[in-house]
């Protein structure tokens, strides 16, 4: 069976009326920002790759850590993960893919598209991406380390691909199977708890009807035992245990 682990590398400051949609309340709000480990199976598999300093200075975050040093800390030399699950293309989610130079990196076709695309360099959009690091997309495709797949898909036995949208074109979920029940890790889909449990939406969003129904996608994965992590909530280090300054123990 596999663990799944959160490891948090930064936080940061904002407040509820610029992060929930149509929400008028200015109560401050605290996103912690994470990538997560499957280990377990044949070989670690790592889900978002998190971003470098550069964005953390230039974004505010505070405590910042380089994601690869958290994915050290956890057991797993970073030149070691060989797959990286991209739930999304934003910059706090891939900006940070040249901390782990032999993974491959699985990312949906509609995610692909949409920022090579016309529209994501539009104002509604580009503040949310690093262009520089999407830039690299391109290089690393035609070094045979992007999987541009489509859909739902089995990544390894007891790991899956989930494409839910909604907040950006392409994004997915993962879903993985432990001994405690099935872990659903939202990402971006549910950034807080509030959001699938009240089915409350950010207002960063491309789809709105996507991102509704990937609430109730969120919840059939996640069946009796509710193992559901959000991908932003300071409140996965209270659901969980955490085992280690920044790792969280999920499952």
């Amino acid at each position: 069976m596999y663990e799944v682990f959160a490891l948090k590398y930064a936080e940061r400051d904002t407040t509820a009326c610029q992060f929930f949609y149509r929400e008028a309340s200015h109560d401050t709000l605290t996103l912690h920002y994470f990538v997560w480990l499957i280990l377990g199976g044949p070989r670690p598999v790592l889900v978002d790759t998190g971003c470098l300093d550069d964005d953390a200075r230039a974004r505010g975050m505070r405590d910042y850590v380089s994601p690869a040093e958290m994915v050290e800390r956890a057991g797993v030399k970073p030149a070691d993960v060989p797959i990286a699950l991209i739930t999304h293309l934003h910059y706090d989610h891939w900006a940070g893919h040249s901390l782990f130079p032999a993974a491959e990196h699985w990312i949906q076709r509609d995610e692909v598209a949409f920022w090579t695309g016309p529209f994501g360099r539009s104002p509604a959009f580009r503040q949310s991406v690093n262009p520089e690091a999407l830039a690299r997309l391109v290089a690393l495709n035609y070094a045979d380390r992007v999987r541009i797949i489509d859909g739902d898909r089995e990544v390894l036995p007891g790991i899956g691909l989930h494409r839910v949208g909604g907040h950006t074109p392409g994004l997915q979920i993962v879903t993985v199977q432990t001994a405690r029940g099935t872990v659903v890790l939202t990402s971006d889909a549910s950034h807080f708890y509030r959001n699938v449990e009240k089915r409350q939406p950010v207002q960063i969003l491309a789809d709105l009807p996507e991102m509704l129904a990937a609430f109730e996608t969120i919840e059939a994965l996640a069946g009796p035992e509710r193992l559901i992590v959000a991908g932003h909530d300071p409140q996965v280090s209270e659901r969980f245990t955490p085992i280690d300054r920044g790792i969280i123990r999920i499952a």
